[in-house]
């Protein structure tokens, strides 16, 4: 999946971690992330006033401490073609349109099983000359989610990184990114923790 907006480093973050890492490890309390989410995609066919070409890719993520955002990145097909990320199916990528919220109400239970997603996402138009996000239009994003089949635990540890995920697939049960039909996309519902010490 493409994941167009999110998780992009910066050259100053990048500067901080090797900072840091000079820094002995006892003054470095070690480093604490934990994150629980749903996220789906779903690809739809025909003409849709706004957005360019005959088809597209729909993909939205979200977590509970209300952030998210959502990517819909069109495609021209011959007829009959759905879209894919396959680079032969004959489609080709016309680009995305992404968007970002910041006040989502998103929940999830404790046994990852059944997620709601409800609140508003913005179109992000690129920046300003001095660097501004410019903000386009306001879609609505309002979905539910029910966990298919067991979920599957994933643990690592290798020196001071120690990573614990938990993972369910999910279906949407109900679900419309402004006027887009997402009911049927198919994604997860997951819990994450990880920990880094120098």
């Amino acid at each position: 999946m493409h994941k167009i907006y999110r998780g992009l480093a910066s050259a100053t973050g990048a500067l901080a971690l090797v900072a840091t890492a000079l820094v002995p490890s006892a003054a470095a309390p070690p480093q604490k992330t934990e994150v629980t989410w749903v996220m789906g995609e779903v690809s739809q066919v025909g003409v849709v006033e706004g957005f360019a070409g005959n088809s597209r890719m729909i993909t939205f993520y979200a977590r509970t401490d209300g952030t998210g955002d959502a990517t819909v990145v069109n495609f021209d097909c011959p007829e009959g073609q759905s879209p894919s990320w396959d680079p032969n199916n004959g489609c080709e990528i016309l680009g995305p349109v992404g968007m970002l919220g910041e006040e989502l109400s998103v929940d999830i239970d404790r046994r990852l099983s059944a997620a709601s997603v409800n609140g508003e996402l913005r179109i992000y138009d690129g920046e300003t000359e001095t660097g501004e996000p410019i903000w386009g239009e306001a879609l609505q994003l309002d979905v539910t989610m029910q966990a298919v089949g067991d979920a599957v635990i994933n643990q690592e540890k290798q020196g001071g990184f120690w990573h614990w995920s938990k993972e369910r697939s999910a279906t949407v049960t109900t679900g419309q990114l402004g006027g887009f039909d997402v009911t049927g996309a198919v994604g997860t519902i997951g819990h994450l923790k990880e920990t880094y010490k120098y």
